[in-house]
Parts: structure tokens; sequence; C-alpha cells
């Protein structure tokens, strides 16, 4: 049975090595002091759908909301043998969830039909991982979240292995659905979804990646429905941690030390 899916791709700030003042005295995040990267768990919900298109035929959409910035999510997507990108050109300054989640929702209907939603469950999602629930509110349909890996598609119909406490459990939801993937998503490295190829790179690199005003995914003001907004930052200070050198045989010394540790100081 062909599926049809769509997957919710984000660009997000690349954290992995901090140097320097990233943040201003306001707590905001410098101009240029970080470089953005392919939300991982985006890329493995990316890897899940095509997995699926491998075995069950049918296509894979990617769509993405904003303009790039240092990456351009889109047409990675494509590289990587999805068979369609559609963008929502608004600006992501101050959207919250639900803003989001309404313009996707949009976006996804004006591009036709679908059996599952895929997003990955990232915790920068205002510290919620709530995307996915939203969109799925906004589309009317189900969903599952921390998804593993799609074990069955067929007959209107998913199986998904989802992390548990203490343990896994394997569900089943009919379509549409939506599926929230968590990070463990291959067996071998969770981080590794295939590699994009030289030749989807040659044939795509020009490709138009066709963009969505907010009015054309049925939101005429995305700042309207902003639920949830930022009243302050505080920027941590920054710690100075001291060194100190203590003798190695000297038990008085290393009790020092010890009830340094358990005081704090």
């Amino acid at each position: 049975m062909a599926c049809n899916i769509m997957v919710v791709v984000r660009e997000v700030w690349d954290t992995r090595d901090l140097t320097g003042t990233v943040l201003d005295d306001a707590g905001a995040i410098r101009p240029g002091a970080l470089q953005t990267r392919f939300e991982p768990e985006d890329l493995n919900a990316v890897e899940a759908a095509l997995r699926v298109k491998d075995t069950q035929g049918g296509t894979v959409t990617a769509i993405a909301v904003g303009e790039p910035r240092s990456v351009d999510v889109l047409r990675e997507c494509l590289y990587r043998g999805v068979d369609g990108a559609v963008r929502v050109n608004a600006d992501l300054a101050g959207l919250d969830d639900q803003a989001l989640a309404a313009l996707l929702a949009g976006a996804i209907r004006k591009t036709g039909a679908f059996d599952l939603v895929l997003v990955g469950t990232a915790v920068p999602d205002a510290e919620n991982s709530m995307l996915g629930r939203h969109l799925a509110a906004a589309l009317g349909i189900p969903a599952v979240s921390w998804v593993d890996a799609i074990e069955q598609v067929g007959d209107g119909r998913a199986v998904a292995k989802r992390a548990v406490e203490m343990g896994y459990e394997s569900v089943e939801v009919p379509f549409p659905a939506l599926l929230g993937i968590g990070v463990a998503l291959l067996e071998d490295d969770p981080r590794a979804p295939r590699p994009a190829k030289a030749m989807l790179k040659l044939k795509m690199k020009k490709t138009e990646i066709p963009a969505l005003a907010p009015a054309d995914a049925g939101v005429a003001d995305p700042a309207a429905l902003v639920a949830m907004r930022t009243a302050r930052l505080e920027a941590i200070p920054p710690r100075t941690i001291e060194s100190r050198e203590i003798d190695p045989e000297s038990e008085d010394a290393l009790k020092g030390m010890l009830d340094a540790v358990l005081k704090g100081d």
C-alpha cells in the first residue's frame, strides 16, 4: 500500500561547540554568534519517511516555515530523496508552537492528501516538544509521540514502536495520523540518517521550491495566533571555577577537600 507522508523540517541553532559570549546582556542571542543546523530529530523523521517509501511506495514531501539562514533544510531533503518540498514564507521571530502549527497545518492541507505527518520530537520547541501535538490538533488527527520506529504501514493504519517508562510499546493508529519521531530511530546510530546523494545534489541544486504566503496557508496574521510570549530573558552569569592543589599523600588534606566538597565551598 502506497503511503503519502508529510515531514516537518526545521533549522535550529547549533549549540554543540559554544565559544565566546553567545548571549547579550538581555539574554538574547548575539547576531552572528551561532550557526544553524538541520534539527537532528527532523532528520530522523525524514529517514523514517524514506524507509516507508522504500518498502511501501508513495511520496514524501518536506515542509518548513521561514527563510533559510545557514542551512536550506528543504533542499537538503531533496538531496536525500524526498519527492517534493514546500516553504511557508513567514517570519519566525516571536512565533510560538501554536502559531507555527497553524501555518504548517494550512500548508499541509494546501499541498494535498496525506496518510502520515512526521515531525521530530525536538526539545527546543518552547522547551516542551509540543509542536507535534499542536499540529495534530490543528489538523484534527490523532498523534503518537516519542516514536522510535514505524514497524508497519498498511490497511489504512500504522503501527509505531514508542518509548515508555521501563521499555517500549507498539501502538496502532488509523490514517491520517501524526507521529512524533524520537531520537532512537536507527539501531546502530540514531543520529545517522542516509547521506545526501551526489547525483541528487547536481539534479536538485537549482530546483525551485514552491513558497506559500501565510495567507495561502489560511493564516492572515500569524502573530495574532501567538498564545505564549517571552516576558523577559535573563543571561546566566559566567561561572568561575577555582582550582586547588592538595598533597595526595596527606590524609588531612584529603579530608579537608572532602569537607569542602560536601559544604559546597
